[in-house]
């Protein structure tokens, strides 16, 4: 009898543990406090979709440590509980239809970059201005005319909350030790002034755990180089306070120096909170109807919507939830889905589907201890990003020089939370953000995308779209900078994401370089098939993004240089413009070379590649004009016999992007009527 009752104790016990934690999922929206709901874009209506409300809220959420989907989070068990919860908060804004029964029941959701909200900016409306109550904003209005509900929160532990509707930021803990202390550890930051100020200031990432001098050191160096080679030691420096230093600059370096501090930092961030927090923010608002104190889901009227999917679930919000990002933005869609966080509370996928812009191989600094989510590499700037090591793909491969296995699928595929993916890059991401390796293993052969995988690469456009007028140049940059447009290419992907997601339609094709179609075996000039533009003033740029297997567990990182990944460019035209991916009509029909870099200029590090910027080299109007130079690209006259010409050729390659689901009818009016407007042709 007592063993019978013993056994029937441990068993109600065993069952009443299994019990709480199902019940109890790995993360929740405790209260979506509501700040304000107001009229979007000063009332404008837009189709069928009416009206737009901007609702401003801010989510109060609550992660547990214990659970299993949140184990990897780094530091989340040296965060501060309440009632064996970590508490945060994340700004939340939304654009919805007034009317949600006449919207779509899908879900765009922008990662915001840095706290800015991107979507209704370049890429996708081409709207100016953060405050979505105002008119301008709106710009064209894509992707209110799709009747789309438009998303951001909070992720990046170091923008502070706002809770305005403009800047999107965070409430994160501080991971403490058991004591209730300081965690602290040495923390390396990087700077370019950009600048002749003398002294100049830096500023740290976070703050330092003592101001002794002697526990830190500034090195400084004029041009990147492979590892921690080439820098040299400074004295002439001193604390302003905890998170300023104040720098005499040597007179032997300019102003495109690279400074490296290193000191013992404290109180890191728990970073990681943002992939967890998005997971759950975007959950909630699928699914739930009420939050944990019984605050009604304010996209619940989107029930009501028409379906998108055949026999949708009607007890969600949205049939279809689309994340994407952009730069920064869009290599942390890249992370979120490496590290595993597509999963819900629920077990189903949290995004359909997934669309990083601009990200190239690269993740993001933020799932780490004292990790700096703000950072990106470029060839001459912050070559040291834990988040630019292997995987860099989405097949899980072998990499051939560290021996690990991985893929940014692996996890997901784990237990079937994968999404459909566009990866779409710029020029620039290839030799800024090495996109060759998401399609090669980096040494040199060749890896196909999945089947649930597409990769779009936007011709003549640099890291990111600059849409200053030719002739513009960056202090900084040698050259004239500009871009081709690829914002209509980007609306027309995400109507045929919607598509594949909704409807299995199949999307276009690849359009991205390999190295069996369009990616040269090295970055010289011959290999590539640059011309020799030397005549008018530019000097072709091998340098890119170099990149070595490198170990981060200390402080600065140790790189392995006899271990070097095999970047490659893409292989250019006649007048320099790649040739393999999507081709606008400003580079089928051009007006100039839209080359997707630029380089350094004298006093600013000359020679290296100039950051995000692109150069614009128009041609010369005649074949006597370019005879002259020795330029080698036809001159418009013999390209155009006249503006119309030109105007129906640019007509004709946007019908054809059209034909090829590349660009919206709509857009291609847009097209032509931007040709009609060109004053270079008689």
């Amino acid at each position: 009898m007592w063993t019978k009752g013993l056994f029937a104790i441990m068993l109600a016990v065993s069952i009443a543990g299994c019990s709480n934690s199902v019940s109890e999922p790995p993360g929740k929206i405790q209260r979506l406090e509501i700040k304000s709901r107001t009229d979007a874009f000063g009332g404008a209506s837009f189709g069928s979709a009416g009206p737009y409300e901007l609702i401003v809220a801010v989510a109060h959420g609550r992660l547990n440590p214990n659970d299993s989907a949140n184990k990897d989070v780094v530091d989340l068990d040296k965060a501060p509980v309440v009632d064996g919860w970590v508490e945060y908060k994340s700004d939340v804004v939304i654009l919805t239809p007034k009317n949600q029964a006449i919207g779509r029941r899908v879900m765009f959701y922008d990662v915001n970059n840095r706290g800015n909200k991107l979507a209704t900016g370049i890429y996708f409306n081409e709207g100016t201005g953060a405050d979505l109550k105002e008119a301008n904003a709106a710009g064209n209005g894509f992707l209110m005319r799709q009747g789309y509900t438009v998303v951001w929160s909070g992720w990046m532990g170091s923008i502070p909350l706002a809770s305005n509707g403009l800047l999107v930021g965070t409430s994160f803990p501080v991971a403490k030790n058991a004591d209730g202390s300081s965690i602290t550890g040495m923390n390396r930051d990087e700077f370019i002034f950009e600048n002749t100020t003398n002294p100049g200031t830096l500023t740290l990432t976070y703050p330092a755990a003592t101001l002794d001098r002697s526990q830190a050191t500034l090195r400084v160096k004029q041009f990147a180089t492979p590892g921690n080679d080439g820098f040299e030691t400074i004295s002439s420096w001193q604390y302003i306070d905890a998170s300023k230093v104040q720098v005499t600059r040597p007179a032997n370096y300019d102003a495109g120096a690279i400074y490296e501090f290193i000191y013992p930092a404290r109180d890191p961030i728990v970073m990681g909170t943002g992939f967890a927090a998005t997971r759950d923010i975007v959950s909630f608002l699928r699914n739930e109807q009420k939050d944990a104190v019984g605050n009604d889901n304010p996209l619940n009227g989107l029930r009501q919507a028409p379906c998108e999917v055949a026999n949708c679930a009607k007890d969600r919000n949205f049939d279809i939830a689309i994340m994407e990002g952009i730069s920064q933005s869009g290599r942390f869609v890249r992370d979120f889905l490496w590290q595993g966080f597509n999963t819900g509370a629920d077990g189903r996928k949290v995004f359909e589907g997934m669309m990083p812009l601009i990200g190239g191989s690269r993740k993001t600094w933020t799932n780490m201890r004292f990790a700096q989510p703000g950072r990106f590499s470029r060839q001459h700037e912050e070559h040291f990003q834990a988040g630019d090591q292997f995987p860099f793909t989405y097949a899980t491969i072998n990499d051939p020089l560290t021996g690990k296995t991985d893929g940014l699928l692996a996890r997901c595929n784990a237990n079937n939370t994968c999404p459909k993916v566009f990866q779409i890059d710029g020029g620039g991401e290839f030799r800024q953000a090495r996109s060759s390796l998401i399609v090669s293993d980096g040494a040199g052969r060749e890896v196909a995308l999945p089947d649930n995988v597409r990769a779009y690469h936007l011709v003549g456009t640099p890291h990111a779209y600059q849409a200053t007028a030719p002739g513009t140049r960056p202090v900084n940059c040698k050259y004239n900078n500009a871009s081709a447009n690829p914002s209509s290419t980007t609306r027309a992907l995400t109507v045929a994401m919607v598509d594949w997601l909704a409807r299995d339609v199949a999307p276009p094709a690849t359009r991205f370089p390999t190295l069996t179609n369009g990616l040269s075996a090295s970055p010289s000039r011959t290999a590539v098939g640059f011309p020799d533009l030397t005549g008018v003033g530019l000097t072709y740029s091998e340098k890119y993004n170099f990149l070595y297997v490198t170990d981060y567990a200390t402080v600065p990182p140790v790189v392995n240089v006899s271990k070097k990944y095999d970047v490659r460019l893409p292989v250019t035209d006649a007048d320099g413009n790649d040739v393999v991916g999507v081709r606008t009509p400003d580079v089928v029909v051009p007006l100039a070379s839209m080359l997707p870099w630029n380089e350094r200029s004298a006093g600013f590090a000359e020679g290296d590649v100039c950051g995000t910027a692109g150069s614009y080299l128009p041609f010369a109007a005649t074949a006597a004009a370019r005879a002259a130079t020795g330029d080698p690209r036809l001159s418009l006259a013999e390209r155009y016999s006249s503006k119309a010409d030109y105007v129906a050729k640019i007509t004709a390659a946007a019908n054809s992007l059209k034909d090829a689901r590349l660009m919206l009818p709509e857009d291609v009016t847009w097209w032509t009527q931007r040709a009609q407007a060109v004053t270079v042709l008689p």
